[in-house]
C-alpha cells in the first residue's frame, strides 16, 4: 500500500525465541544475521504437509474497545518454503482467536474481550531458507473502523475494484497471475484500481502490495464494508461466486455496474469435465458425489445471467464458450454482453523469425493436473514419431507439473531426445524458450481460449493442436494444425508434415506471429477491456 496514516502506540516484535517441538517429519534451525532472522527447514518425510514453529513466549495485549492490533511478517523464502505467521489471543490459555497472516501481507487483529495474551507461531510448509526481516503485532489507540478507513485511505486514487477470489501473493504466485497482469497493464492505462481477494475463511481485513497493484483480503463482511466506504466507479469480478454477490447486494452500492469476465469452471456442468472420471470408479463416484453442488452453481449462474435487479454486463473469451457452454449449461440467454479475448503480452511475447531448423524443436508447456490438457495425447504423438527414421532429429522438451505428471510421461521417459522438466516457468523464461523452438505441442479436450498456446503463437511457434471447444477462434490451417479430437496421430501427422515442408514452417510460423498481434495484442484487448470498464 502507498501509505498508511496511523501512528501505533506499541510494536511488539519476535525475534530470537523460536522452539522447535519434537518432529521427525522436519528438521529446523534459525540464527540472527545482523536484521534478519534466517530459518532452514527441511522436509524430511515426503508426506507431511506442514508444521509449526513457536515463539517461546506468549506476550501480553491490551485488550480494550479502542484498541486495534496489525498483525505482519515480511521476507524471503528460497526453493520450495512457504511460512505463514499464525496469531492467537488466549483466555486462560485457551485460543479464542486465531489469525493466518501470508508473507509479506498485514491484516488487522482485534482480540475479544477478556483476552490476556497472544500467541505467535510459524506454520510452515516445503523445504527451504527463510530471511525475516520483520515479524511484528503492532498496537494503535484506534478503533477497527478508524483503522480500516487509514488501510482504504492508502490507495486514494483507486476508483475501480478487481474482485477475485484469489491473487498472487509472495508464496503463490500463480494464483490468477492473469488477473494481476490485466490489473498492472489497467495502471499503466491510467486507470487506478484496488484488487479484493475474497476469501469467506478470513474473518479480518488484511492488505499488500504485490508488484504495485494494492490488495485487499477478507471475507464477505469486509467485501461489504470496502464497497460502502469507497465507492467504487464500476467492480470488475474474475471468477464470480455467491459469497461474492452476496457481499455487494449486503451494501449500500447494489447498483454500482459489475462487469463479469466468465473463464470457465463456474458455469460448466460437471459433465464437461468426462476425461476425469474415466480412469477408475472412484473418480467417477466422486464426480457424482459433486452433482448437487453444481447444479446449485449452475442455478446461481443462470440467475445473475438473468438478474434485472443488478447492474451486470458479461465478458466471454469466446464466442463458443459462451453459446455452447456458458448458455447451454445453465439454459440460459445472456443478453448483455461482449466477447473479449483474453490478452496476450506481444511485448514479451515477440516475434523473431525462426530458423526452419526450429521445426525440430518441438515444445510443451501444460499443466498435468487433469486430463483436459490430453498430454496423454502428446505422449502418443512422440510414441507414433518414434517410428520414422529421422526421429533422432527431433528434440522434444516438456514443462509441467501435477498428479498426472510421472504416470502420463512414463512411456517416453527412455528417449534421449525428450527432455522432462517437473517444473513450472515464469513468464519471462517462457519467452526465452519460445525463442529455442519452432513447434508448441498442445493438445486440448476443453479450452475457453487457450492462452498458453496463443502466446507461443505470438512467438513464432506452431500450435500443433486438437480443432475442438474454443481452439478454431484461435488458430486454422493458414497458422498451425488442428487434429480430430482424441487424435494423437493427426498431431504426430502435423509435425511430420512440417518436417517435410520447411518453406511451410516458416510462413505458418510468420502467420501465427501476425494473427496474435491482430487477435489477441495488448493494445487490442486492454483498449476493448478499458471501453467497457469506462462506459
Amino acid at each position: 500500500m502507498k501509505t498508511f496514516s496511523l501512528t501505533p502506540i506499541e510494536v511488539l516484535k519476535f525475534e530470537d525465541q523460536w522452539v522447535y517441538g519434537k518432529q521427525n517429519s522436519y528438521t529446523f534451525d534459525s540464527k540472527r544475521i545482523a536484521q534478519e532472522l534466517i530459518i532452514n527447514v527441511k522436509k524430511i518425510k515426503e508426506e507431511a504437509s506442514y508444521t509449526f514453529v513457536s515463539y517461546g513466549e506468549d506476550l501480553e495485549v491490551d485488550v480494550r474497545a479502542d484498541n486495534t492490533y496489525i498483525a505482519t511478517i515480511q521476507g524471503d523464502t528460497s526453493d520450495s518454503l512457504d511460512v505463514q505467521l499464525i496469531v492467537s489471543g488466549l483466555v486462560n490459555g485457551k485460543s479464542v482467536l486465531t489469525e493466518q497472516v501470508g508473507l509479506d501481507i498485514s491484516k488487522t487483529i482485534t482480540f475479544p474481550e477478556g483476552t490476556e495474551k497472544a500467541k505467535v507461531k510459524l506454520r510452515v510448509s516445503g523445504s527451504g531458507q527463510a530471511k525475516i526481516r520483520e515479524i511484528s503485532l503492532s498496537a494503535f489507540e484506534a478503533e477497527l473502523v478508524e483503522v480500516e478507513q487509514a488501510i482504504y485511505r492508502s490507495n486514494q486514487e483507486a476508483e475501480y475494484l478487481v474482485l477475485t477470489n484469489v491473487y498472487p501473493e509472495k508464496n503463490n504466485l500463480y494464483r490468477n497471475m492473469f488477473v494481476h497482469r490485466r490489473a498492472e497493464l489497467y495502471e499503466q492505462h491510467n486507470l487506478n484500481v484496488d484488487v479484493f481477494r475474497l476469501n469467506i475463511k478470513e474473518k479480518a481485513l488484511g492488505y499488500y502490495h504485490f508488484e504495485n497493484i494494492s490488495v485487499l483480503t477478507g471475507g464477505q463482511k469486509e467485501l461489504t464494508k470496502v464497497l460502502n466506504k469507497k465507492k467504487y466507479k464500476k467492480i470488475l469480478i474474475h471468477f464470480v461466486n455467491e459469497d461474492m454477490m452476496e457481499a455487494i447486494e449486503a451494501s449500500h452500492v447494489k447498483q454500482t455496474p459489475i462487469l463479469v469476465w466468465i473463464h470457465g469452471v463456474e458455469t460448466e456442468k460437471w459433465y464437461r469435465r468426462w476425461f476425469n472420471f474415466t480412469n477408475d470408479s472412484s473418480s467417477l463416484e466422486k464426480a457424482l458425489a459433486s452433482i448437487k453442488e453444481n447444479k446449485k452453481r449452475t442455478d446461481f449462474m443462470k440467475s445473475i445471467y438473468e438478474s434485472t435487479a443488478l447492474n451486470i454486463k458479461f465478458i466471454f473469451v469466446s464466442k463458443w464458450f459462451k453459446e455452447a457452454v456458458a448458455e447451454s449449461d445453465t439454459n440460459a440467454f445472456v443478453k448483455n454482453y461482449s466477447i473479449i479475448h483474453n490478452v496476450v503480452d506481444d511485448q514479451l511475447f515477440n516475434y523473431v523469425k525462426k530458423d526452419p531448423e526450429q521445426r525440430k524443436k518441438i515444445l510443451s508447456i501444460r499443466p498435468f493436473a487433469s486430463h483436459k490438457y490430453a498430454n496423454d495425447l502428446s505422449v502418443k504423438a512422440i510414441l507414433s514419431l518414434s517410428t520414422k527414421p529421422y526421429f533422432n532429429e527431433l528434440e522434444f522438451n516438456i514443462y509441467g507439473q501435477g498428479a498426472l505428471f510421472d504416470e502420463i510421461l512414463e512411456p517416453i521417459r527412455s528417449f534421449s531426445n525428450v527432455h522432462i522438466h517437473n517444473h513450472f516457468l515464469p513468464q519471462g523464461e517462457i519467452a526465452t524458450i519460445h525463442k529455442e523452438h519452432g513447434l508448441f505441442l498442445c493438445p486440448t479436450r476443453l479450452d475457453a481460449q487457450g492462452v498458453s498456446m496463443c502466446e507461443s503463437m505470438s512467438s513464432g511457434l506452431i500450435p500443433i493442436t486438437n480443432g475442438v471447444t474454443a481452439i478454431p477462434e484461435f488458430v486454422n490451417d493458414d497458422c498451425g494444425f488442428l487434429a480430430a479430437r482424441e487424435d494423437g496421430e493427426g498431431l504426430a501427422e502435423s509435425i511430420d508434415y512440417l518436417y517435410h515442408h520447411p518453406k511451410e514452417f516458416t510462413r505458418k510460423s510468420a502467420n501465427a506471429a501476425q494473427r496474435m498481434r491482430e487477435q489477441c495484442s495488448i493494445d487490442k484487448i486492454i483498449d476493448q477491456e478499458l471501453a467497457e470498464i469506462m462506459y
